[in-house]
């Protein structure tokens, strides 16, 4: 569901791809769900973190309207994770440990950013989500 917010940007013409959904819940219609653990260098900030988690979705061919950016506490995350099996989910958390069938998981754009050997493994990662998008 995007924010309240949003309908002011759509009146003054202000086009979708300037802005996403951000919060703690899924829309319905959006193709891949994008969750971080909630930290300080968010991608649902202005900043590096954000403009590099942009690129890395506008090269598997998808733009922000049709993507949820979640920033979930990290006790939350699993049980997320079960109530929304059935979407296909980007974690960016290298840390956690979880698996399902349109379940992945890669790098933070904050680690890419202070590591860039991880760009390989995370656009490893970028190339199955594609698949599971057609």
């Amino acid at each position: 569901m995007r924010p309240d917010r949003s309908n002011y940007l759509e009146a003054l013409g202000i086009p979708d791809f300037l802005y996403s959904s951000v919060g703690s819940e899924a829309t319905e219609n959006a193709k891949l769900l994008v969750l971080e653990v909630s930290s300080e260098d968010s991608f649902c900030e202005s900043g590096a973190s954000q403009d590099l988690l942009f690129k890395m979705l506008a090269s598997i061919g998808l733009s922000l309207n049709e993507c949820d950016l979640i920033s979930i506490d990290k006790s939350d995350i699993y049980l997320f994770i079960q109530d929304h099996s059935s979407d296909l989910m980007l974690i960016m958390d290298s840390s956690l440990s979880v698996t399902g069938e349109s379940l992945f998981v890669t790098h933070h754009p904050k680690e890419i950013i202070k590591n860039p050997i991880l760009k390989r493994d995370s656009w490893e990662i970028l190339k199955k989500v594609k698949s599971c998008l057609k």
